[in-house]
């Protein structure tokens, strides 16, 4: 069985020991290649398509309640929304263009619904060219990644903590 051959970025020919930050794949499996950037890409496209049947909550929390989910009991117990507390209304509002709205609602969701829209277009033009950029994990390393992702969530909730106690007043 043939393995796909990756091809170095142009941008990284300065030469690393551990290889380039990015690479061209060349799937050897063609079909199954095209079927699995399809699939991601019908699910990318699913979540964006959800979003914008969605109304935007303008409290910036609750729009998931129009899909039958129960209201979040964290303001109502603790006082203090929980960590994903509008992540749906900043999902709504994003793929309206509302960018602004939806930083203020929150920016975690604003960042994740962006990272969703970038990969359902690389996974479409991966399923188009059977061509695809990746990123070289030998030299990234997962803490530094897991670490970020930690920091990020945690400043948009903490934010989201001053917006919520902001609101009550």
């Amino acid at each position: 069985m043939m393995s796909a051959q990756p091809e170095p970025h142009a941008a990284d020919s300065a030469g690393h020991p551990l290889g380039p930050l990015l690479y061209r794949y060349f799937p050897v499996q063609r079909t199954a290649a095209r079927r699995r950037a399809l699939l991601v890409a019908a699910a990318c496209a699913a979540v964006l398509g959800v979003a914008l049947w969605l109304t935007p909550d303008p409290r910036g929390l609750g729009t998931h309640t129009q899909l039958g989910m129960i209201r979040c009991s964290w303001p109502a117990t603790l006082g203090i929304p929980c960590p994903t507390c509008g992540m749906t209304t900043a999902f709504a509002l994003t793929v309206r263009g509302r960018l602004v709205a939806a930083a203020l609602a929150q920016p975690m969701g604003l960042l994740l619904c962006l990272l969703t829209i970038v990969i359902l277009v690389l996974a479409l033009r991966e399923a188009w060219t059977l061509r695809a950029v990746r990123v070289n994990w030998y030299r990234v390393r997962p803490r530094y990644v897991i670490t970020a992702a930690v920091v990020l969530t945690a400043a948009a909730w903490g934010y989201k903590i001053l917006a919520f106690r902001a609101m009550l007043r």
